[in-house]
């Protein structure tokens, strides 16, 4: 798996995966592993998501209120933890016949995300937490002409199966309170 740089990047479980690595684990055990996408729905809606995916449980929400940067300049608008992330994932792992001890692997949009819903459940008693390092989005340019684009790493540059056809079996309102 990709090197990590980041403290923030660790998991207690120390289990990460390249996507390559995380679509070979699903394909070669697909009802054994559970693959969840932890981004918010927008973020499905309008990027797509992984066709090998399990579930959509997003570890935050998007909101309209509005929070500034630190530069005192920019802002962007405050994204809420879903308070119900760690109780919808044991619903799906009890609804697949999985346990706590099952694989679990995380992927968010570009990696950022994986490493605190993993947390998450390690608190909640889960032994077998992947992250998946890259995201779905993989990570932006920081030079050159495509700077500032999701153009390095991840899921869908990495040419995985995805698509904007969202099943609805596979949608959070399933597993929700």
């Amino acid at each position: 798996a990709s090197v990590l740089t980041k403290d923030w990047q660790h998991t207690p479980f120390g289990l990460y995966l390249d996507p390559q690595e995380a679509y070979d684990m699903k394909s070669s055990k697909p009802d054994e592993v559970l693959f969840l996408d932890v981004r918010n729905q927008a973020e499905i809606h309008y990027t797509g998501m992984a066709t090998i995916i399990d579930a959509n449980v997003p570890y935050r929400f998007d909101s309209t209120e509005w929070k500034m940067k630190k530069d005192g300049v920019h802002g962007t608008f405050k994204k809420p933890k879903n308070p119900d992330f760690t109780p919808a994932v044991e619903r799906i792992i009890e609804a697949r016949g999985l346990t706590k001890d099952s694989p679990v692997i995380i992927m968010c949009t570009s990696g950022t995300r994986a490493p605190y819903a993993a947390r998450l459940l390690h608190k909640a008693g889960f032994s077998k937490v992947y992250t998946q390092v890259e995201g779905f989005e993989g990570i932006k340019a920081q030079t050159g002409e495509l700077k500032g684009q999701r153009v390095l790493n991840g899921w869908k540059n990495g040419g995985l199966p995805w698509s904007y056809d969202l099943l609805p079996e596979k949608m959070y309102f399933n597993y929700s309170q």
